[in-house]
């Protein structure tokens, strides 16, 4: 007996090695990756994840002689997991590139660690100014989104002089990316003789009671506007304690885009949002624009078709940003993907990827613009925005519709 199970352990022992040697060996096949918060934000992960394999969806998931395969990982917004994930993406020998999600905390903190382990990441939608600016000759972070740095000063501009705010109020989460903000809007503020604007900061996750006690002080102070840096969760609780306030008290609030990751448009619905001003940043392209290109059209078409139907109006689209981001970096990514000549070697061509990356040889058509040479090499003090694909020109400001659609102010 003793024999027979020590020749079973043995042979399980063999086929596991198989396997093993299998998933090493695995050629022809590249992994694209996600880090991103799956279950608290998961809306706008996923719209990500929809951009991302719409734009592979194309050319049938397949390039350069090897198949696409996605794989996706949850960090929860927490900074350690998200540094887990990355581990695991460098340990597969069939990982080339890894996308992040919504929170900027995670590529803040764990940028040094993501740098010199050289592994290759996308940027669709965390905005903190610093991600990208990693001060040394390789820089292995791209991004298509808002950038912190250049978002405050548009943030500001709109809520001074649309809004015709005189003495706003920076109500800012306790985060990393709260804290990009806090810099790059006081700068902006400055250009409105406002030296040392009023500030208060909240922690992930505040309630009801808290979010009441910061309207309140920030009414009572004699604010006259509100300037959000939020996500969907804590923007949803703060709407809510802004129309707690007697009409005639409420203060407009303009946000950063992190109140459009989640349900805020739906649990503040469509009339409660009537006795509300609140506008947020976007990017200047929306499926929701009167004015739709011919790729425009068809990207949504064959989104349609992708999601078998469960999306089949823009409105349906959650947010929506996400996957136009995704979308248009992942093109970006495709271009580069050509222009390399993948070896099967990871790390080389990891790197070979970054480099094309850094001089597109071809004009990109996305859905935000055409890209030109989107990215260049970085150099922290003469090209600090060298991966950087998108400015403040692509920049506009909007509001959510009656029909929870996001609609550009500029449009």
């Amino acid at each position: 007996m003793k024999n027979i199970l020590s020749s079973l352990i043995f042979l399980l022992f063999i086929k596991s090695l198989f396997v093993v040697s299998n998933v090493q060996a695995s050629d022809n096949v590249i992994h694209i990756y996600q880090d991103a918060d799956l279950s608290i934000h998961s809306e706008s992960s996923k719209a990500i994840q929809l951009g991302i394999e719409v734009a592979f969806a194309e050319i049938d998931n397949e390039i350069n002689g090897s198949k696409v395969i996605f794989k996706y990982l949850d960090h929860r917004g927490n900074v350690i997991r998200s540094k887990r994930n990355y581990q695991t993406f460098l340990k597969d020998p069939n990982a080339l590139v890894i996308y992040s999600g919504i929170h900027s905390p995670p590529l803040i903190k764990n940028r040094d660690f993501i740098n010199k382990n050289k592994a290759l990441t996308l940027v669709p939608w965390a905005a903190g100014a610093s991600i990208t600016r990693y001060p040394a000759e390789e820089n292995w972070i791209f991004r298509l989104s808002i950038d912190d740095m250049q978002a405050g000063g548009v943030i500001v501009d709109y809520a001074m002089k649309n809004q015709q705010c005189r003495k706003p109020h920076l109500l800012l989460e306790n985060t990393p990316w709260g804290s990009s903000n806090l810099i790059n809007m006081s700068e902006a503020l400055v250009n409105y003789n406002i030296k040392s604007p009023e500030i208060s900061r909240f922690n992930w996750n505040i309630k009801a009671k808290g979010a009441h006690i910061l309207i309140d002080n920030i009414i009572n102070q004699g604010n006259d506007c509100v300037i959000l840096v939020s996500n969907a969760i804590e923007g949803t609780v703060f709407a809510n304690a802004m129309l707690d306030v007697p009409k005639k008290q409420r203060l407009p609030i303009i946000s950063h885009w992190g109140i459009t990751s989640g349900a805020l448009h739906e649990k503040i619905d469509a009339n409660q949002r009537k006795e509300l001003t609140l506008n947020f940043i976007q990017t200047c392209f929306a499926f929701t624009n009167k004015i739709q290109t011919p790729l425009a059209e068809q990207v949504f078409k064959q989104l349609v078709e992708y999601t078998e139907g469960d999306i089949q109006k823009p409105s349906d689209l959650k947010s929506a940003v996400g996957f136009i981001h995704a979308y248009d970096l992942t093109k970006l990514l495709i271009q580069a993907i050509r222009q390399s000549e993948l070896t099967g070697d990871t790390i080389k061509d990891r790197n070979t990827i970054r480099l094309a990356l850094e001089d597109l040889s071809q004009p990109v058509k996305g859905l935000v613009k055409t890209y030109i040479k989107p990215f260049s090499v970085f150099d922290n003090i003469l090209n600090d925005e060298a991966h950087e694909a998108l400015n403040q020109n692509d920049y506009c400001m909007g509001y959510y519709g009656e029909m929870d659609e996001i609609l550009l102010i500029n449009d």
